[in-house]
């Protein structure tokens, strides 16, 4: 049902994307096709669980470099320094680069925040003294939740877009 509604979003920004190009709104166009393409990823992840397949794959690197005993450092990087700093790259991508566009269109904005928070929790599973934490917030009882509303909080955001004729800022 995710992955459906992945696809549904990845299309209704694929719609918006046209729509803003024939309003003559390019430079908000190139930011529906990138959020589409974003979508579409999510989807294909969803799918076919690309996170387990990169598990292994750390996992058999670990093991083949001698280092799998002592990998919980990697795992803390990986799954909290990681996310952490991808967030602060996205901040700063949002507030400079985007920043028109999410002005025009706030509900993608918040859909996005809560996809990328949806997505950084669940990334921090993967470092195991992460789980009591998570636990303790009760994060797997909202965790769909907040996923779902994200995606439809997307789909929203690109049936209810109206691009402007004249370009803004």
């Amino acid at each position: 049902l995710l992955v459906a509604g992945y696809v549904l979003a990845g299309l209704s920004w694929l719609r918006a994307s046209h729509r803003a190009r024939l309003a003559s709104a390019g430079h908000l166009s190139r930011w529906w096709f990138v959020g589409a393409v974003l979508l579409f990823l999510l989807a294909f992840n969803k799918q076919f669980d690309l996170r387990v397949h990169f598990e292994q794959g750390f996992r058999a690197l670990a093991k083949a470099g001698n280092w799998y005993d002592r990998r919980q450092p990697i795992q803390f990087v990986l799954a909290v320094v990681l996310p952490s700093v991808l967030a602060v790259f996205v901040g700063i991508f949002l507030a400079t680069k985007v920043r028109v566009f999410v002005r025009c269109h706030p509900l993608a904005l918040v859909g996005w925040l809560l996809l990328l928070l949806y997505l950084g929790l669940r990334q921090t599973q993967e470092w195991k003294p992460m789980l009591p934490w998570l636990a303790s917030l009760r994060y797997y009882d909202w965790r769909l939740a907040l996923e779902l509303a994200g995606t439809l909080l997307v789909i929203l955001a690109a049936l209810i877009a109206h691009p402007p004729t004249a370009r803004v800022g």
